[in-house]
């Protein structure tokens, strides 16, 4: 196995220093305080994560701002309070060389409204069932600046944290997945209509980010490869976007699918069993990492030692894990000590 291709190998995320190429994909833990902080269970799990090998820590989805949240133990980054909570879970990431992205998210028409006690808000004031509480409102041009200040801010409480980066989240149907899809975005302004107005958010978001962390900060995306939704995103138009972003100084791109409505034609098996299903998204996945000049992350479905070297073979420089490292926080460490049995 060359250097290139094992996946035990050190390697680069921008300026990352990364001791394997395996990520613990962002995963909603549902431990947070009901205020939005960083609670003591969850600077344990993310011990254990990073004492279990894996090289590259994403957090489970946190809300840039109250109105974005989605559920009561959802993190926030908005205000030095929850910055402070943070700092612990990087703290103990450091201690065993691990890395730290913190993703940030705004949860759109599928955030909560009870819980923020604020109006639920997307692209557009569209029934669907996308949105399940209740027809959200559309954003003004106006709460579209300030959602993209949002995640600058957030961006910058993280990295006063300490994080090594932050991900935007644009997958899975929250509110810049929602933007980007024809299937939720029904705007006629500068926000809607062509790929071009519809990636603008995420562009802007970008853009701002940049502005308040610098450019010696790593920014990633995880966006869909498709939405596998009749009129929703497809990969053209998602890999087109994720070349955009390239172009301006992206340093890393995750490739997932889906959104909560699109499950009866996602391609994603009931049960995933080591080389038989594994990968779901390999089409797509496969299309960014022959496209595109930044690294490329898989995810969805990764169980096998084989299916890992398969991804690195073809491109791909990063392996993404999600429901193994539910089950086994030390699969990582395990997997380089030689055990050859897949995830369970």
């Amino acid at each position: 196995m060359s250097s290139n291709n094992n996946p035990f190998s050190p390697t680069t995320l921008d300026q990352i220093n990364l001791k394997n190429r395996f990520v613990r994909s962002a995963t909603w833990d549902g431990m947070g305080f009901t205020d939005g902080s960083f609670s003591p269970a969850q600077v344990e799990l993310y011990r254990k994560l990073s004492a279990g090998g894996t090289g590259l820590l994403t957090t489970g989805y946190i809300a840039v701002n109250p109105q974005g949240r989605r559920n009561p133990e959802q993190n926030l980054l908005s205000s030095r309070k929850d910055q402070q909570s943070f700092s612990k879970v990087v703290e103990v990431a450091k201690a065993h060389d691990t890395a730290l992205l913190a993703q940030l998210v705004h949860c759109g028409g599928l955030a909560s409204s009870s819980l923020s006690r604020q109006a639920l808000v997307a692209p557009s004031a569209t029934k669907h069932p996308l949105f399940e509480e209740e027809v959200p409102q559309a954003l003004t041009k106006n709460e579209i600046e300030t959602i993209i200040t949002n995640f600058g801010e957030a961006a910058a409480r993280a990295r006063e944290a300490g994080c090594d980066g932050v991900q935007i989240h644009a997958a899975h149907g929250y509110l810049i997945s929602q933007f980007l899809s024809p299937y939720s975005n029904q705007r006629t302004d500068d926000y809607g209509g062509s790929r071009e107005n519809r990636a603008r958010i995420l562009l802007e978001c970008y853009s701002k980010i940049r502005e308040y962390v610098g450019n010696d900060f790593t920014i990633t995306i995880k966006i869909n490869g498709s939405d596998y939704l009749e009129d929703g995103l497809e990969c053209q138009e998602s890999l087109a976007v994720a070349q955009e972003l390239a172009a301006l100084g992206l340093n890393g791109v995750e490739v997932s699918g889906g959104t909560q409505v699109s499950n009866p034609l996602t391609p994603v098996p009931q049960a995933i069993k080591a080389g038989e299903n594994e990968l779901p998204f390999a089409a797509e996945i496969y299309a960014f990492a022959e496209t595109l000049s930044i690294p490329v992350a898989a995810v969805g479905g990764i169980r096998s030692l084989e299916t890992v070297e398969t991804l690195l073979n073809q491109g791909v420089s990063l392996i993404s894990l999600c429901r193994p490292l539910i089950r086994e926080p030390n699969l990582v460490n395990q997997w380089q000590a030689g055990r050859e049995e897949p995830a369970t």
